[in-house]
């Protein structure tokens, strides 16, 4: 057994170790930090207009179409958890896999936009 730490802080005779000693190079760095705060503002935006809809079908309670309205927050729920989970990943991601997260988001944004167009066209 060894009497040295198994990841020295620094060598015996004071130098540092080597930066980048434990990066993997052949693994691509993850750049998109940056973007986190653009997402979850985002992110919040959908959960607006998204409590709007929930306060507007609450005081539709004896309401005739009142499930469609039900599926129609229920669907935009589901295109919101969507786009949750893509904010979540993107700035974790790197190379495809960010590109493919990206394209989440913006399919996402594009559902949520779609139902809630719908939404205003039917409970007008």
């Amino acid at each position: 057994m060894s009497s040295s730490p198994a990841v020295p802080s620094a060598s015996r005779d004071g130098a540092a170790p080597p930066a980048g000693r434990f990066n993997n190079p052949s693994y691509p760095a993850r750049t998109h930090f940056g973007e986190r705060p653009a997402l979850e503002a985002r992110l919040k935006s959908c959960d607006d207009r998204l409590g709007a809809v929930r306060r507007k079908l609450a005081l539709l309670t004896n309401h005739s179409r009142r499930p469609e309205y039900e599926k129609l927050v229920i669907q935009m729920q589901g295109a919101r958890d969507q786009l949750a989970e893509a904010v979540y990943r993107i700035p974790r991601e790197a190379a495809g896999l960010y590109h493919e997260d990206r394209e989440r988001l913006e399919v996402a944004e594009r559902s949520f936009a779609w139902l809630l167009r719908r939404w205003e066209s039917i409970s007008s």
